[in-house]
């Protein structure tokens, strides 16, 4: 009897060729435990593609939904929206450092829903799926995300849907379903209460505060003093211009970086002091024009908080790096006195000055020191608050500081002996 004759199986067309030749005259690739088929042996470079076009979904145990010829998919989406954002970061919209919150956050929901897959096809179990996994293992695969973190990737999300739609690139937005919701006021207290029983609040004592002054060199310590003097934040500090600073007046008056909110802050005799000595002597000599102006450079001459964009081209970043030299130093002071804990940076003193400011009672006036917009109709009446009104809130908090200080120091003086 004669012998059947198998085909000889082809060789790869190239090393790194991701499929195998099956004897049943296709090419195919072990997924999951599962054998899947690609194509023909006669046309590898059409298998390839049709693997290409449907592993990201088989790796991660999806069925495969491809977007019909025509319909736009999550990739393109979202290469265009980041494109839109990065319009943004050029004319200073936006800063860096949220681009780069972007980027991620698009390019992990691509990946986990599935590039290739059409916008339309989006179903609510789609984003219920996606928030459990950035929940219970984050944008990287490790530590699931916090409530805020939550909020703020399905603020991105949903902002990509709705640009989508307004840019006429959608017909409609996708259904999310009830899950895919921001963390809710009660998960947000849920949270925070859990973190405080932890960690403790993100509040620093006057104690703390003097013990970082007595350490810290000139210019921390004046950063140190504008964050509870002012509720200065890392930004604040670094966008600082010295033509915004009148120490004969002891006022500070501009536009706060973060909001373009006008803030006037009423400054202590301690904050002129330390800002004096500082604009006084010798400070960094300016690495490029922009930190010519400012009143805090860092060891190298740059804005303390600054960030670099590596482009692929023109038209694509790649990565946004962000430097924040006073959170750096700030975080070796806390360590240095021994006052380090989890939550705690420099941010804490906006969060001290504004909880002791409180018990000033003029929330119009905390507003205005701190940059914030006043809500409601009264900020669209409200032209002036009097100095002498911004001063009794900025007195308030320092009181709080300087008083209990010198309350412990008298208590910690030995008693002199009688009779």
């Amino acid at each position: 009897m004669a012998k059947h004759s198998r085909r000889k199986k082809p060789n790869k067309p190239f090393p790194s060729f991701p499929l195998t030749a099956h004897p049943n005259g296709q090419w195919c690739k072990k997924i999951l435990g599962k054998v899947h088929f690609f194509g023909v042996w006669a046309e590898p470079n059409a298998a390839h593609q049709n693997y290409l076009r449907l592993a990201e979904d088989l790796h991660a145990g999806r069925e495969p939904t491809p977007a019909a010829d025509g319909e736009f998919t999550i990739k393109e989406l979202g290469n265009q929206f980041l494109a839109y954002q990065m319009q943004r970061v050029g004319t200073g919209q936006i800063g860096g450092r949220w681009f780069e919150d972007c980027r991620r956050v698009v390019k992990q929901f691509a990946r986990s829903v599935g590039t290739a897959r059409s916008v339309v096809s989006m179903m609510p179990d789609d984003f219920q799926q996606y928030r459990r996994l950035i929940a219970t293992r984050g944008l990287r695969g490790g530590k699931g995300l916090g409530v805020h973190a939550i909020a703020r990737t399905i603020v991105v999300i949903q902002g990509m849907f709705k640009w989508g739609l307004q840019s006429g690139l959608l017909e409609q937005l996708p259904r999310y379903g009830q899950s895919f919701a921001k963390p809710s006021a009660a998960d947000i207290r849920r949270s925070r209460a859990k973190r405080e029983r932890e960690h403790g609040k993100k509040l620093f004592t006057p104690e703390q505060i003097h013990a970082l002054l007595d350490l810290a060199s000139a210019d921390l310590k004046a950063a140190i003093l504008l964050g509870i003097n002012g509720g200065f934040g890392n930004t604040d500090c670094s966008a600082l211009p010295t033509a915004a600073v009148d120490l004969n007046r002891a006022v500070i008056d501009f536009e706060r970086p973060k909001t373009a909110v006008r803030r006037v802050v009423p400054l202590w005799p301690e904050t002129v002091a330390a800002l004096r000595e500082l604009l006084d002597g010798k400070r960094p000599t300016p690495a490029i024009p922009a930190a010519k102006s400012l009143v805090f450079r860092s060891e190298l001459g740059f804005p303390l908080v600054r960030q670099t964009i590596q482009r692929i081209n023109a038209d694509e970043i790649q990565k946004v790096v962000y430097v924040d030299r006073l959170a750096d130093r700030f975080d070796l002071l806390l360590n240095e006195s021994h006052l380090k804990r989890f939550g705690i940076g420099f941010y804490t003193l906006r969060h001290t000055f504004r909880t002791w400011a409180d018990d000033a009672a003029d929330q119009h006036a905390i507003h205005r020191i701190m940059g914030h917009s006043i809500p409601g109709m009264s900020g669209l009446y409200i032209e002036e608050i009097s100095l002498e009104r911004l001063k009794r809130v900025t007195d308030h908090v320092r009181a709080r500081l300087w008083q209990s200080a010198a309350a412990t120091d008298a208590k910690e003086q030995p008693k002199s002996a009688t009779g």
